[in-house]
């Protein structure tokens, strides 16, 4: 066979190859015009992987962010929850929008600018989003660009030092008033009323809730001067805790210890 190969002409003495190999030229040609117009981009390990029938990494924006999505769907239950999938589907949802807007069907990954960036922005923006949305959806784009060079389809994200919205926080706490008012109301409702004790006792001990549902009568010890205090594992580090208890707060357990007597209910506090 390689004695009738013409290297020059690329053919052999044999007219069924030499149709096979004008078939498979064709094709070769005519795939590669195809990966050009449609993602803007073509390299040989794509043009095999296409020829072969071989999924390929996405080379576009909206199959980028399809594939990511498709990725944190499979996680959900496991690494993600369902909340940050529901998340990442608005976002692109919004970036889909955009490429629409911008009278597009979708983008090669390469094509990306970093002005793309205030593009995007002043576009959520004229949709009067908050601060914290127009993040989110941010740092999904931001994020594709991040996924596209691992798969080395670019060299670097074009958005990494982009600056993104000032989110106002508007920090949320009790007033030493507002715990005055709590601790003097009147509840008939038991249920009710326990909650307004339990809710007080972790003001008064700096308490999770997941730690005061967990907290036993034994976790309540008195050190060697007489003073009492809860020694508990922190639910959510696992580290061990030393709590001393505050007066109200010894009120409101030694009220729960009287109705545990009645209740018989053990060892547990709530």
């Amino acid at each position: 066979m390689p004695a009738e190969w013409n290297s020059r002409q690329g053919v052999t003495g044999e007219k069924k190859i030499n149709q096979r190999l004008a078939a498979f030229r064709e094709l070769v040609e005519k795939t590669y015009a195809e990966m050009l117009t449609k993602d803007g981009v073509v390299s040989a390990e794509l043009l095999k992987n296409r020829l072969q029938g071989v999924a390929a990494t996405p080379t576009t924006l909206l199959a980028m962010s399809e594939a990511e999505l498709q990725s944190v769907k499979a996680c959900v239950g496991r690494s993600r929850s369902e909340g940050t999938y529901r998340n990442h589907t608005y976002s692109d949802k919004m970036l889909r929008q955009w490429i629409e807007y911008k009278g597009r069907k979708d983008m090669p990954i390469h094509a990306v600018t970093d002005g793309m960036f205030e593009e995007f922005r002043f576009y959520l923006k004229k949709k009067r989003f908050t601060a914290k949305t127009v993040n989110r959806d941010l740092c999904w784009l931001s994020r594709l660009m991040y996924r596209a060079v691992s798969k080395r389809i670019i060299r670097y994200n074009p958005f990494e030092g982009a600056i993104y919205e000032k989110v106002e926080r508007k920090i949320r706490f009790l007033q030493k008033s507002d715990v005055a008012k709590l601790m003097a109301l009147k509840v008939n409702d038991r249920e009710a009323e326990q909650a307004r004790q339990m809710f007080l006792f972790s003001c008064f001990t700096g308490l999770a809730i997941a730690d005061m549902e967990r907290l036993k009568f034994s976790h309540i010890q008195t050190s060697a001067d007489g003073r009492r205090y809860i020694r508990k594992e922190r639910q959510k580090t696992k580290v061990e805790s030393v709590v001393p208890l505050h007066p109200i707060a010894e009120e409101i357990l030694s009220r729960c210890r009287e109705e545990q007597t009645v209740k018989e209910k053990g060892d547990d506090l709530v």
